[in-house]
């Protein structure tokens, strides 16, 4: 009775302690990297040795090099002070809006998006950069002027024009996924910051209206919005959503197994990106994708967490529109391959291929650990607990004594 009585409260106490947001991100990082590296490895091996000469290894190559920079980000980042953050956020923003204006002189187009430059034999994306750089800069001036985001001037000056200036900028890279997904951004931001919700109806209707315009100055999307809306296909219209519902079908419970897919075999196009989950259903089964679903929980978890314990409104607003972009763009990424959206091109964070968005993904994640680091009471928690080497030497020596 004693030991089933203290389940509860160690579970309790676990749940409390200042550190519980910090495990929290560490260990849904840890399965999605994980997961991510071993399907990247399964999914782009056809493609690899369709392009590389041969090489089935050279697109985990390029995603082990991106992860290896990645970690070095959320290493590094994450015991950085949270004084760091405010610096650099200007940085770091003005840094990407200048690679957003280089990409129109010396960008490449994929898949009708102009947003991609090409250095040293690799492809850099200024736009994964910007979610970073907006989301840490409104959280600077935004916490800076909270006193007065009541009337229109202070809201749209700086932060708003600042972010009006990204958007525009993706836009006319034709980015509409990342478009959005930096919309959410900006939202949680202002949100969290206490702008007044008459401010949100306003600028809901003008971005209704601007998504309309949008949709139909291109005829691919306005056919993706009926393909997706009446369900019917012409040609190969709805070719990739139904390979991956296919992918998802054959896996069921437990999957086909690592390796196993069938789908990457040139039948599912960007098995390795946009529809990667489609591949993880088909390996790994249902156990996999709810493994992926619960990774994610576990960071919407944690980062509701630090929002409400923090007192710095830097990190509460900075926090919530990093959690923001991390979660949305999962949501956003997994429905479109269940066909609940119209197909949009957004990556599953930290999961698929693509050098850009993994290590900004990453480093954005080493943010938010160093922002758990700082809950009222993890310093403490954390000074307090013993290091990796003390508890290493500790069980040697309980090893040598039995």
């Amino acid at each position: 009775m004693t030991a089933t009585a203290a389940r509860p409260d160690s579970t309790v106490n676990a749940w409390r302690s200042p550190l519980t947001s910090y495990y929290l991100l560490a260990s849904a990082t840890g399965i999605l990297v994980l997961v991510g590296l071993a399907v990247v490895l399964s999914s782009s091996s056809i493609a690899s040795i369709r392009t590389a000469e041969g090489n089935a290894y050279a697109g985990f190559m390029t995603q082990l090099i991106a992860l290896v920079v990645g970690m070095t980000a959320l290493i590094i980042g994450s015991r950085l002070p949270i004084t760091f953050w405010r610096r650099i956020a200007p940085v770091v923003l003005y840094a990407s809006m200048g690679l957003l204006v280089l990409v129109f002189f010396a960008g490449e187009a994929v898949g009708g998006n102009q947003a991609w430059i090409r250095i040293a034999g690799f492809s850099l994306q200024p736009s994964e950069i910007a979610k970073l750089g907006l989301a840490l800069y409104l959280g600077v001036v935004l916490s800076r002027f909270r006193d007065r985001l009541t009337h229109p001037k202070h809201i749209l000056l700086p932060g708003g024009l600042m972010a009006g200036l990204v958007l525009a900028l993706v836009l006319l890279g034709r980015d509409m996924g990342t478009a959005m997904v930096l919309v959410v951004v900006v939202a949680v931001a202002f949100w969290v910051a206490g702008v007044p919700t008459r401010f949100f109806g306003v600028a809901g209707i003008l971005g209704a209206v601007g998504i309309i315009g949008l949709i139909f100055s291109a005829k691919s999307r306005v056919a993706r919005i009926e393909q997706w809306f009446t369900g019917e296909c012409v040609g190969d219209a709805c070719w990739q959503q139904t390979h991956g519902t296919w992918a998802l079908a054959s896996g069921g419970l437990w999957g086909l197994g690592p390796g196993m897919s069938r789908e990457k075999w040139g039948w599912l196009p960007a098995s390795d990106n946009d529809y990667i989950f489609a591949i993880i259903g088909e390996e790994f089964g249902l156990l996999g994708t709810l493994l992926i679903l619960g990774a994610f929980a576990m960071i919407l978890v944690a980062v509701t967490r630090i929002v409400t314990r923090s007192t710095d409104r830097f990190v509460q607003i900075a926090g919530a529109a990093i959690g923001a972009w991390i979660v949305v763009q999962a949501v956003v990424n997994i429905a479109v391959v269940l066909e609940f959206l119209p197909v949009t091109g957004v990556p599953l964070p930290l999961v698929s291929s693509g050098g850009s968005s993994l290590i900004m993904s990453l480093a954005a994640m080493g943010a938010l650990l160093a922002f758990a680091r700082n809950e009222p009471g993890a310093p403490e928690a954390l000074a307090a607990r013993p290091s990796v080497v003390r508890r290493s030497i500790a069980v040697l020596s309980r090893g040598r004594r039995g």
